[in-house]
């Protein structure tokens, strides 16, 4: 540190009632800078900052949770179409649909919403040969 001119240092803990989330660290030219009265107010202005880094924590791992359950929900919505597509084909139950979904995901060794969506994106090419075929 004295290589780029820093002789004094302070670190001070950031502190939740979780416990420690981070640090405050002050550096500074001079040595022997800081005195108990610095450290007295650097922890006052460590206290505000240990609750804003503990709510950006918080605000990402909700974040993420939200993006894991939009996630969820489009993949279900992709299932449930595919299971409909193989009940309506098989005359089977919708748990019987599900069931060949993930043998057959299993099978082929893909995740079970990439099965099912390449059961949906079949159902739609046929359609629409169907389709442009009558008209």
């Amino acid at each position: 540190m004295a290589r780029w001119g820093i002789h004094s240092g302070l670190s001070l803990p950031l502190l939740t009632a979780d416990g420690v989330i981070g640090a405050v660290t002050i550096y500074a030219h001079c040595k022997n800078a800081f005195d108990d009265r610095a450290e007295e107010l650097g922890r006052l202005f460590a206290a505000p900052a240990a609750v804003a880094a503990q709510n950006a924590q918080l605000i990402a791992r909700t974040q993420r949770l939200a993006t894991q359950l939009q996630k969820a929900l489009t993949d279900r919505r992709i299932i449930e179409r595919a299971v409909g597509i193989i009940m309506s084909r098989g005359g089977v139950t919708a748990a019987e649909a599900f069931g060949r979904i993930q043998m057959l995901s299993q099978r082929e060794n893909v995740k079970v919403v990439e099965f099912a969506d390449n059961v949906v994106q079949q159902a739609v090419r046929r359609a629409r040969a169907r389709h442009c075929g009558t008209s």
